[in-house]
């Protein structure tokens, strides 16, 4: 479970919730169903509009894998690689001993390939490097759709605002219509709020929370490939580690190294 992401939508819940409790003692005035329809429905209408539900489906499952989901970490992927490269040294068959029991999915398709022993080391190289291109650009792309996403929630909370205010309007010709004025206005500028809400508490952090995701992905696949190459060459286990912790910051590598992982 990702607790960050998790502690992240509770805290985001409980600022709009704390802030619409605290503001007005008639609360029920944010519960507006009219809003609620032309945010949310309008958002999914443009969505589907702009990619396919299959994508969308997708973008759920992305979600779920990637935000509330366990990331990868950097550290395991470290200890693993040197781990590999310790016993592959000292034992022919270790890598096809260990196949099963790796936490790191591209690591473990770079090994199930070298164990087959049907791909030669230059193919591997070129197809793990394109594979690792290729996923980077579509995770780059799922971060992007959420980010295009946040732009349809405040723009359908300003027409379902515009929508209240027409409806306003022309009742003011009533009798009483100075006195409706606030609480219709109140209603109209709660699709507003929704929009605004579900776009900066929803779609722009998913995006980037996926963005970073991506970006620590795409170092984990190339420590795999450089790594990799060292395994096979039968390189010293130091070497290994201390080649693929150079994509790292000096203040990350410590934190990084197999000692803390294990």
């Amino acid at each position: 479970m990702n607790l960050s992401a998790l502690l992240g939508i509770l805290l985001a819940s409980s600022v709009l919730i704390g802030a619409i409790i605290t503001s007005t003692d008639k609360a029920k005035v944010f519960l507006d169903p009219h809003a609620f329809v032309i945010v949310i429905g309008g958002t999914l209408a443009a969505s589907l509009l702009s990619f396919s539900a299959k994508k969308m489906f997708l973008l759920m499952k992305v979600f779920f894998k990637k935000v509330l989901g366990k990331n990868e970490e950097i550290s395991v992927a470290i200890s693993e690689i040197v781990d590999l490269a310790k016993g592959y040294r000292e034992n022919e068959n270790y890598l096809r001993d260990k196949a099963t029991t790796l936490k790191t999915p591209f690591l473990k398709e770079a090994v199930d390939m070298f164990v087959s022993g049907a791909v030669d080391p230059d193919d591997m190289d070129r197809i793990l490097s394109k594979r690792a291109v290729n996923m980077h650009h579509r995770h780059e792309e799922d971060a992007e759709i959420f980010k295009a996403l946040s732009k349809f929630p405040p723009a359908f909370g300003l027409l379902g605002a515009v929508i209240g205010m027409i409806s306003m309007m022309q009742n003011m010709g009533g009798a009483d219509a100075f006195s409706k004025v606030g609480p219709s206005l109140a209603v109209a500028l709660v699709a507003t709020m929704y929009g605004i809400a579900v776009a900066n508490f929803v779609f722009l952090p998913l995006g980037e929370n996926l963005a970073k995701a991506n970006r620590m992905d795409g170092i984990i696949r190339q420590m795999v490939i450089d790594g990799f190459k060292l395994i096979r060459q039968k390189k010293h286990p130091l070497v290994v580690e201390e080649s693929i912790k150079s994509y790292l910051l000096p203040s990350e590598r410590t934190d990084a190294s197999p000692q803390k992982a294990a």
